[in-house]
């Protein structure tokens, strides 16, 4: 429990102490003498004693001799033979004589609840409480306590006129409270102020449990405790001083008893509940549903019949309750036994709460009033609960802490993995599958989309790697990859596949970027060869393959075992074109129907190089090849020969062999590492000793 919970706790306890009167003890055969008593101390009486008792009558002379004596507060039904009303029922009036100091001064006289209806009077002044009469049909019931001012000196007289048709209990079960009128009317506040201020408290309680219960709906108990502490906020000022009548003053004296007996089930079903929702299982669930179905059915009956009826079973009520209560400490008891977790604390307060209950009990059987003794012990268990709560909560607030550093340790993990798994499955194929993390991947995913397939792989790299020990393989491959991957990469591309020394690339933003990366691939070669040099090595020439069109990425394998794949004529045509590099001594080589979709052509130097039908497909294709400007003398040669390149290729296309071979002589002449020119001036003079057909359509074949 907080410090703050503790300091508003002891004011509620000093202002219960400061509701105290003190009792009268001097009160014998209806007299009082009050000459000496300390009014200046601003203390006031409780007029408990034996009255005189006049049964029978509701109008008694001042000088009449009473038949009987009765003690207040105290009920008929206690005193059946001296007070004559045998089951509580009748009327009757109360006389107090009261010997005062022989100075004026302004007194008051405050008397809480009545069972049914009352009229009190003193001197020149009176006051009632509902219509007091001698039959059920002449009275008018109501449980509003009354007070007045009056001015005496040296004698007065109080009384109290009672009848009950129309409730079990008879008679005056609160003693009236008599002082200065500074003094009760103090009294009466700090009262009143009492229960607002345990109604405010209480229900603060219930409204704090519901908004537990609203962020955490599977804490059942703070939902039950919270509608327990709603209706005990309720009930408190239908019961006690009876402040409802403050607010409504002109509310049903019926709904007032109905309410005040009906809350007492409502909140040991509800207790019950939160018992269940606090310590599962440990309560036969069946046994509180019948418990509730048991209530639900007392509150319909009290709703149809009278309190007349019902109140006659109070003592049943009280027995059951006791008995009750009884057997619920006892399970509340073996659940200490067993060790369960706050089950020490929770019997404590409810410990608390059942000595106040009996207490209160025996106070309404013996008709001695109310007691601040229940109040008390309600708000100390409401105390012990809310020391639960906090320790709940602290330990959930710790176990949040710990998952949280568990979390956050997982989390780090996850996102460690993802980022490995990344390394194997590319970010980008996750994103073209539509998917925000490697867990997400399924077998069988899979997206259709138009792309641009880029296949490059290093001429000689079979013959270096069986040149070099096996242990150094790995590590040439791997130096040869980490240099071309950004390239890729900051192209706007991914990497799908390694194959040895071959990559294939994927590009989803057109040909152009596909271009470029070859081309610094191609400058990033350049320079690795360089660094070769430099120790000695043989350098390295690299073919790149470029092809676009429709392509299917999808999730391959089978459940124990994934692999993103891309399939798609277009991978495959791509990966022929790489391998016609190495034959035309090209670096890069792109299908001409892609290249022609490349936003800028006119700033790529290229040549058509040739008809081809390549190996695995009907269909003839264009290439052409991208030229690089100054990455070397040859590739400038190329560009500079470029229309004299392109006029043979189409002489030789329309068969005119003389003139391409002409010009392919004069090409390879300016450039005799032309590669290209040095196939077609072979071919050129095959065929101008061959000839050729009428189907010439100027295709070149390559199977290999």
């Amino acid at each position: 429990m907080t410090r703050q919970k503790l300091i508003y706790l002891c004011i509620v306890f000093m202002t219960t102490a400061c509701r105290m009167a003190s009792p009268s003890t001097q009160i014998q055969s209806g007299a009082l003498d009050l000459q000496t008593f300390p009014f200046d101390s601003g203390e006031a009486v409780s007029l408990q004693g034996d009255w005189k008792f006049f049964p029978g009558t509701l109008d008694v002379p001042s000088d009449a001799s009473p038949t009987t004596y009765l003690p207040v507060p105290a009920l008929w039904n206690h005193a059946p033979l001296r007070s004559g009303l045998v089951d509580g029922k009748g009327y009757g009036t109360y006389v107090l004589d009261i010997k005062l100091p022989n100075e004026n001064q302004i007194y008051a006289v405050y008397l809480p609840e009545v069972r049914t209806a009352f009229r009190m009077s003193a001197g020149n002044r009176s006051l009632v409480s509902g219509k007091p009469g001698i039959s059920k049909e002449t009275t008018t019931p109501s449980s509003q306590g009354q007070s007045f001012t009056i001015t005496a000196k040296d004698n007065l007289q109080i009384q109290i006129a009672v009848s009950n048709f129309h409730h079990k209990e008879g008679g005056l079960p609160n003693a009236p409270v008599f002082g200065l009128a500074e003094s009760v009317q103090n009294y009466i506040l700090a009262q009143s102020i009492l229960d607002l201020a345990l109604t405010g408290a209480i229900f603060m309680f219930g409204l704090y449990h519901f908004i537990l219960f609203f962020y955490r709906s599977k804490q059942r108990e703070a939902f039950y405790f919270g509608f327990f502490c709603f209706v005990f906020a309720i009930r408190i000022p239908f019961i006690g001083s009876k402040t409802i009548y403050a607010v409504f003053p002109n509310i049903p004296w019926d709904l007032v008893i109905y309410i005040e007996y009906a809350s007492v089930f409502v909140l040991g079903i509800l207790f019950l509940w939160f018992i269940d929702g606090l310590f599962p299982r440990f309560i036969d669930t069946k046994i509180i549903r019948y418990f509730s179905a048991y209530v639900q059915f007392m509150l319909v009956y009290g709703l149809i019949i009278k309190p007349e009826v019902y109140t006659q079973f109070e003592i049943v009520f009280q027995v059951l309750g006791i008995v009750f209560a009884t057997f619920l400490g006892m399970r509340l008891y073996q659940m200490v036994r067993r060790g369960l977790s706050d089950a020490g604390i929770f019997f404590a307060g409810y410990s608390i709460l059942y000595i106040g209950f009996v207490y209160d009990v025996f106070l309404a059987y013996t008709g001695e009033g109310e007691s601040t003794l229940s109040q008390m012990a309600v708000f100390l268990f409401f105390g012990v609960q809310s020391t639960i709560v906090t320790l709940r909560t602290t330990r959930t607030f710790r176990k949040k802490i710990l998952l949280n550093e568990e979390f956050e340790t997982t989390n780090e993990q996850f996102i460690l993995t993802n980022r490995f798994y990344a390394k194997f499955i590319p970010r980008d194929f996750l994103t073209h599958l539509d998917k925000e993390n490697i867990e997400e991947v399924r077998l069988g995913d899979s997206s259709e989309r138009a792309m641009t397939i880029l296949f490059a792989d290093i001429w000689e790299y079979w013959d270096i790697i069986y040149s070099i020990p096996l242990e150094n393989r790995i590590l040439f491959t791997n130096s040869y990859l980490g240099r071309i991957g950004p390239c890729v990469r900051k192209n706007n591309g991914f990497i799908d596949k390694y194959i040895g020394s071959a990559i294939m690339a994927l590009f989803d933003g057109g040909i152009q970027d596909s271009i470029k990366a070859a081309e610094d691939i191609q400058w990033e070669l350049k320079k690795y060869n360089e660094h070769r040099h430099s120790v000695g090595y043989a350098p390295l020439h690299v073919g790149i393959g470029i092809h676009s069109g429709d392509t299917m990425l999808g999730i391959l394998g089978e459940e124990e075992r994934f692999e993103s794949t891309v399939i798609a004529d277009s991978v495959n045509l791509s990966s022929r074109i790489q391998g016609l590099t190495k034959k035309y001594g090209a670096r890069i080589l792109v299908s001409l129907t892609s290249l022609m979709l490349h936003k800028e052509l006119n700033a790529i130097p290229y040549r058509i190089l040739d008809f081809v039908r390549v190996k695995g497909k009907q269909e003839a294709v264009m290439i052409a090849e991208v030229l690089i400007p100054d990455i070397d003398s040859v590739s400038n040669k190329k560009i500079k020969n470029k229309d004299l390149f392109e006029a043979a290729i189409f002489d030789y296309e329309r068969a005119d062999f003389v003139s391409a071979l002409e010009r392919f002589r004069a090409v390879f002449t300016d450039n005799p590492e032309d590669l290209a020119a040095k196939i077609y001036i072979e071919r050129c003079e095959y065929y101008q000793t061959s000839g050729v057909g009428e189907d010439w359509d100027g295709v070149s074949v390559w199977e290999k």
